[in-house]
């Protein structure tokens, strides 16, 4: 990682963009068990959450929110994502983030890549710390993962990010932290 950005391989955005619509035979209503984990921490950090997805987000109102994005106005893009209708829900514990986009991308053999970005932070791994640096700016959640046809996976998250235009993707996610959580297990749950 370079000065703390993490370029998350969301490449189902883009290729969305580039493809158009997604296809899949797996739709929603779906949830998602995930376990997420730091391990490159004293101690380590794990946690256990419910990816909820009613829908995915339309193609036209996908590509509204990806047109704010490349804009490059950070201010704009948020509100747009706002403005979007809530499409499910990140739940941990008690707590529930609101899920404003999500899409999924058919993989090799019969996966599916599927990424969702919440309306705000899910949490700031490390804010409490003495030193730690400000929070303005990492706006949404952000997590990515790869399911197979028997519904098991694992992907990565983002838990406070700063979303903007840039790197290999085209998109690019700086974590608050600066650490990548691993998904170590995505179980697709039995409807």
């Amino acid at each position: 990682m370079v000065n703390g950005a993490l370029t998350v391989s969301l490449a189902c955005i883009i290729a969305s963009v580039a493809l158009g619509a997604q296809t899949s035979k797996n739709t929603a209503p779906e949830s998602f068990r995930v376990n997420g984990q730091v391990t490159d921490t004293p101690g380590g950090v794990a946690a256990t959450m419910t990816v909820q997805i009613d829908k995915y987000t339309p193609d036209d109102e996908h590509q509204t929110i990806v047109n704010a994005l490349k804009a490059g106005d950070n201010k704009a893009f948020l509100d747009v994502l706002r403005k979007a209708p809530v499409v499910g829900a990140l739940k941990m514990n008690n707590r529930s983030v609101a899920i404003r986009w999500a899409r999924q991308q058919p993989q090799q053999n019969g996966n599916r890549r599927i990424a969702v970005m919440t309306e705000s932070p899910v949490f700031f791994f490390g804010a409490g710390a003495v030193d730690a640096k400000p929070t303005e700016g990492f706006d949404v959640g952000v997590l990515e993962f790869t399911i197979d046809t028997v519904g098991l996976g694992k992907g990565t998250m983002a838990a406070a990010a700063k979303v903007k235009p840039g790197g290999p993707t085209g998109i690019e996610i700086e974590d608050y932290s600066g650490k990548r959580i691993e998904l170590t297990t995505v179980t697709r749950n039995k409807s």
